[in-house]
């Protein structure tokens, strides 16, 4: 996905919206737990879901970040993103523009190698 606001994110900015996030989310999870479990009609049922989604979807991009599959969060950092899933407690992942979501790797590991260089 593009980033429309071409906002970019140290990677201190991005966990400062964590807590944000997290509590977003859980919000968001619990609602459609709660609609899974109402006898609404499941075709009312799928429409409330989408919107809970949109909803959450639509107050991350507000940010300037990337909402992703529900509950998922990309921050452009300029060179890659910073990738945020809930519920994780930080930022621990990062990928490729390119690769997405299925090149995750740990920020740690990018951390280290670039101390290994200096």
């Amino acid at each position: 996905m593009e980033n429309p606001q071409n906002t970019k994110f140290t990677l201190d900015e991005a966990r400062q919206l964590i807590p944000w996030l997290r509590e977003i989310s859980e919000a968001s999870e619990l609602k459609l737990i709660d609609l899974q479990r109402s006898p609404m009609d499941p075709e009312l049922a799928s429409e409330e879901a989408a919107t809970i989604i949109q909803h959450w979807a639509e107050t991350v991009a507000k940010l300037g970040a990337l909402p992703k599959q529900p509950f998922t969060v990309d921050f452009d950092n300029g060179t890659d993103f910073f990738c945020w899933e809930h519920p994780e407690d930080d930022l621990y992942y990062r990928h490729s523009y390119e690769l997405g979501y299925q090149g995750r790797r740990p920020i740690a590991d990018e951390m280290d190698h670039r101390l290994e260089e200096t």
